[in-house]
């Protein structure tokens, strides 16, 4: 997620041409599958998808704002974080439309989210906290994870297998210190399994 919030900053300023449309945001819906469409149709859930899109993460493949309401799973309001996506409803909570962006900060009774067709332009704006619907967050999961696990225990397997036919050689102290040794190597070995999945999980790598 931090990583399709920091493409998300990247594009603050991006606006909607007074004549014509701006091939920027008509990139962000031919990223989620609307080539045909422009600026002048609502693309806050457009700039949501590419983002996300772009970091390696899943997109709804819609153009409403509350199709994110299933995307992911629901983060309680006090666990909202930096990047996580803010669903909204416009005219009426039971209707059908919304807006969506990426979650900054609470002000108070509002919620300052960076996202697309705010103000016709991608922008942070405030939006009133009792027009929340939610906030979701997704992590990704993919073979990679397996992979970095396998790395992580072979690494570790190594430092075992390796101590193994040495060890009834040495002396009550050496073995000591070997066996130290060994823990130290297993222990750096998962954490860094867990750092890296840490990263892949948030989109960072």
């Amino acid at each position: 997620m931090r990583k399709a919030y920091a493409l998300a900053r990247a594009e603050l300023g991006t606006l909607e041409w007074a004549e014509g449309s701006n091939p920027k945001v008509d990139a962000y819906f031919d990223e989620v599958g609307f080539p045909t469409m422009q600026d002048d149709t609502a693309w806050c859930a457009a700039f949501v998808g590419a983002m996300l899109k772009r970091a390696g993460l899943p997109h709804t493949g819609k153009l409403t704002a509350r199709s994110y309401l299933d995307w992911g799973r629901p983060v309680a309001d006090e666990d909202a974080r930096e990047g996580d996506l803010v669903i909204f409803w416009r005219g009426s909570p039971d209707g059908w439309q919304g807006h969506v962006g990426f979650f900054v900060r609470f002000e108070g009774a509002h919620v300052v989210v960076v996202g697309g067709n705010q103000r016709n332009q991608v922008s942070e704006a405030r939006y009133p906290r009792d027009q929340v619907l939610g906030f979701r967050r997704m992590t990704r999961t993919s073979r990679a994870q397996s992979t970095t696990l396998q790395a992580a225990g072979g690494a570790a397997g190594t430092a075992v297998l390796g101590a193994i036919p040495v060890i009834g050689q040495l002396d009550a102290t050496a073995q000591i210190v070997l066996a130290g040794t060994v823990s130290v190597v297993v222990l750096a070995a998962a954490w860094i399994a867990r750092e890296r999945l840490k990263l892949w999980a948030e989109g960072i790598r």
